[in-house]
């Protein structure tokens, strides 16, 4: 215990004697690990199963196919979806949904934002979070009753923080009754743009007049990924032949959801820019610290010297500098992980909504296995990188010639 006190004590006394010093280093490494923690909750809500794409690896997407010729196919038609489904052997469940833009008038004001109608069994093959209520039942959907879930801000916009569950919403000039709200997810993670959830029972297909829905598709867990695939495989190029074309699909073209996520974002960019964009923001603010940590320890070289001459080690005044560094960047990761949502709000309201509209999100939960596995050992090579020099250079100096005032 007293030699954790030699060097926590000599820390914070040259803390309180470099103030100015010691706030730059701490507000630096503050913004430098605000933007580090964005990149990997954003790297790890595409790679990991966090809600709602719990089952990503096991979900996959009947979407757009193409000819012979490259020329897109007619999708399935709303009218032929349930028999299409029902022609998949060995899945667990099957969801559609089908997006439109369309006004949604709350209790207090109305929205323009996406609307997606889905089955019942949307809820099961996708594992949103709720807040308050529940997913509409499977009895609800199929005796047509008119329910909906929406989203917490929409929730918040329609309802003013009043809670929204046994309320009203009306679309299209139907009243819907709001059984469940979740929490928001980010479009840019997910590929979920909705924010307010209808029984497809009520949809119209209006006003795009698509009628088409996506279909996805949930196979159980002990389905490998590849024969999941073969077996879409099959009920696509089916489908297909019956009505006398051929389309040109593979398992190997044929993606899940977390693979149609990672292809969306850029494989290369994962696997390469990714990394880059972490070492940049490691070593640039590390450089600029480093620099001034130098000229720091330059202050501290007589005091450095006197302790070495009455017997302090060159690897014991090493580690007290290091201590005191690990003290400024650990104050600076807190600091950071405290501003990071407002951070994230900025950008979101400055760079998202100002630019696409809308009420979009690009963080919302931050995984703590994130911040324990990833931020704290970035947060030791980052006390190297802006400490280890200066440290090094500090103890590194001749004895003799400091004290004869020499080397400063």
């Amino acid at each position: 215990m007293n030699r954790w006190k030699n060097y926590i004590i000599p820390a914070f006394y040259h803390i309180r004697h470099n103030l100015s010093f010691a706030i730059f280093y701490v507000l630096g490494t503050a913004l430098a690990f605000v933007f580090i923690a964005i990149v990997l909750q954003l790297v790890y809500s595409v790679v990991g199963n966090e809600p709602p794409m719990v089952n990503a690896d096991r979900i996959v997407c009947v979407d757009e196919f193409r000819d012979g010729q490259g020329c897109l196919l007619d999708k399935i038609p709303a009218e032929e979806t349930a028999s299409f489904m029902e022609s998949i052997r060995g899945c667990e469940l099957c969801a559609i949904s089908h997006t439109e833009v369309m006004d949604v008038f709350g209790e207090y004001t109305f929205e323009t934002n996406s609307v997606d109608f889905v089955n019942a069994d949307y809820w099961h093959v996708f594992r949103f979070e709720f807040v308050e209520g529940r997913a509409f039942l499977r009895e609800e959907f199929e005796n047509k009753q008119p329910v909906a879930v929406i989203s917490e801000s929409m929730a918040d916009m329609l309802f003013k923080g009043e809670s929204p569950v046994g309320k009203k919403i009306e679309c299209q000039k139907v009243v819907y009754t709001i059984t469940g709200v979740v929490k928001d997810v980010s479009v840019f993670t997910t590929g979920i743009s909705g924010k307010v959830w209808l029984s497809d029972k009520y949809n119209t297909f209006a006003p795009s007049g698509s009628r088409y829905h996506e279909i996805y598709v949930l196979f159980p867990d002990g389905v490998s990924v590849s024969t999941a695939k073969q077996e879409i495989v099959r009920v696509v190029k089916e489908y297909y032949a019956r009505r006398g074309e051929i389309a040109i699909i593979s398992a190997e073209t044929l993606y899940t959801m977390k693979e149609s996520q990672v292809h969306q974002i850029g494989v290369q960019l994962l696997l390469y820019g990714v990394p880059v964009a972490l070492l940049i923001l490691l070593f640039v603010p590390s450089i600029n610290i480093m620099t001034l940590s130098v000229a720091n320890s330059d202050k501290q070289s007589e005091e450095i010297a006197i302790r070495r001459a009455i017997g302090a080690s060159r690897r014991a005044l090493f580690f007290q500098i290091m201590i005191e560094n690990l003290m400024f960047v650990v104050i600076g990761v807190f600091l950071g992980l405290l501003l990071l949502f407002p951070v994230v709000h900025v950008i979101e309201e400055v760079c998202i909504k100002e630019v696409i509209g809308g009420m979009e999100f690009l963080v919302t939960r931050i995984n703590f296995g994130v911040i324990l596995g990833c931020i704290l050992p970035l947060m030791l090579v980052f006390t190297l990188l802006t400490g280890g020099f200066s440290a090094y250079v500090a103890v590194k100096k001749n004895l003799a010639e400091v004290l004869k005032g020499g080397i400063k």
